[in-house]
């Protein structure tokens, strides 16, 4: 009985398989009765697609720059620090044998370079001037190897030595220093002393941003100990450079947490970044959402004329038997292989556009070459093919053509085969 049943079964399954393959086909064969409509149906979604993709993949490009150039000057892609020190940044709040942690960071994968830091508020005096800035205790031979901060020294030079400082332009012009002339260093030890460093001012930096130029001070991380009263082997973070910023997020997860410390991505580093990709993104998408719906309503255009200029073929078809869900259920076919049409189209031209341009870059302005290197920024961009951008610009017109051709495939319940057949 068993078998009897599937030599039954395994037929009309066939059968429907078969039917429903034919209505696909059919529904394909549909599209190209009127090819030119097809084509400039196909080319709207095919233009709406690749100018999502296009503009997000540019978008992310520049972001990637951006970000990239803001955590060499200062912060780092990751930074490995005390739990509490992000929220409360107290001079205690330390990350302990720091050595063996950043030995065992500069070996994970992605990770290029890893840079000590400690850091505390000081008045910075020279005579009778005071200003309270933001002191750095750096590596100055790691600091060189990963910030772009020591390439921009304007006057002077960059730190070499024990008992050498730099800082922004803007405070040394507030100062009223120069380099050569001896800098006092005022704060607040860990242990609630004074600490006190006398230095000499071997450069002065311009980074182009007045908040930096005019609050930062970088001494060498071993007279920071010795000011501070700070241990040997304790910093308040470990800056992590990755091999890019897109790589920066996978090292962020992989590196987690531990004993004593966690590790904070540039995201929670850069919040006004974020916010700002994030804010050009929605303008992104709302732009797409403007063009998807003039799409949208081109497609529903075609869609009635096809349902006008078919009107005798589906009353025909209903004559014999086929019901109006099934006629509908070909229209929305068709719409199915008129977006995947589109849709196809679209990701081909964008990936031909920008697959040279990630490889190869596309060159920034060359009235820009000075600006670019006096900040240390690249003289090309590379777009980023965006995939988010292909799935949700594929996924939006496929649905969106959907409803355009059910908003006009709605009428062929309403008609009558009598009548139809007498239309013109």
């Amino acid at each position: 009985m068993v078998e009897l049943a599937d030599k039954l079964v395994r037929p009309a399954a066939a059968r429907e398989t078969g039917r429903r393959g034919a209505v696909a086909a059919i529904a394909w064969r549909n599209l190209w009765r009127n090819r030119r409509r097809t084509w400039l149906s196909a080319g709207g979604i095919a233009f709406a697609v690749w100018m999502l993709v296009l503009s997000l993949s540019m978008q992310d490009g520049s972001f990637e720059i951006m970000i990239d150039n803001g955590s060499r000057l200062l912060l780092g892609h990751i930074q490995i620090q005390h739990p509490e020190y992000f929220d409360d940044s107290r001079l205690e709040f330390t990350v302990e044998e720091a050595s063996p942690l950043a030995a065992a960071i500069t070996a994970s994968r992605g990770v290029v370079s890893v840079a000590p830091r400690l850091q505390s508020f000081a008045l910075v005096s020279s005579g009778e001037r005071s200003f309270g800035a933001q002191i750095l205790g750096v590596d100055p031979v790691l600091e060189a190897d990963w910030s772009t901060l020591p390439g921009m020294i304007g006057e002077g030079r960059y730190l070499e030595a024990p008992g050498e400082v730099v800082l922004g332009s803007i405070l040394a012009r507030n100062i009223g220093v120069a380099p050569g002339d001896e800098i006092v260093l005022l704060g607040t030890a860990r242990e609630g002393g004074v600490a006190a460093v006398v230095a000499e001012l071997v450069g002065t930096f311009d980074s182009g941003q007045t908040e930096l130029d005019r609050s930062i001070v970088q001494i060498p991380i071993a007279d920071f100990r010795s000011g501070w009263e700070m241990a040997d082997d304790e910093v308040h973070a470990l800056l992590v450079i990755a091999e890019s910023v897109a790589m920066s997020e996978t090292v962020a997860r992989d590196l987690g947490s531990g004993e004593g410390w966690r590790a904070l991505s540039w995201r929670a580093l850069m919040p006004e970044a974020e916010q700002t990709i994030e804010m050009k993104a929605i303008g992104a998408y709302v732009f797409f959402a403007l063009i998807a719906m003039i799409v949208t309503f081109s497609v529903v255009n075609t869609f009635m004329m096809t349902i006008f200029e078919r009107t005798r073929e589906f009353g025909m078809l209903m004559a014999i038997g086929m019901k109006p869900a099934a006629i509908l259920v070909q229209l929305q076919l068709e719409a199915f292989w008129l977006s995947v049409l589109g849709v196809t189209v679209g990701l081909l031209m964008a990936l031909a556009f920008i697959a040279p341009l990630e490889a190869f870059g596309m060159p920034l302005p060359a009235d820009a070459g000075d600006l670019l290197s006096r900040y240390n920024m690249p003289d090309r961009m590379y777009p980023a093919f965006s995939y988010t951008a292909a799935w949700l610009a594929a996924g939006i017109m496929l649905i969106g053509t959907q409803l355009a051709s059910l908003i006009p495939g709605m009428r062929i319940f309403r008609l009558r085969p009598v009548a139809a057949l007498r239309a013109d």
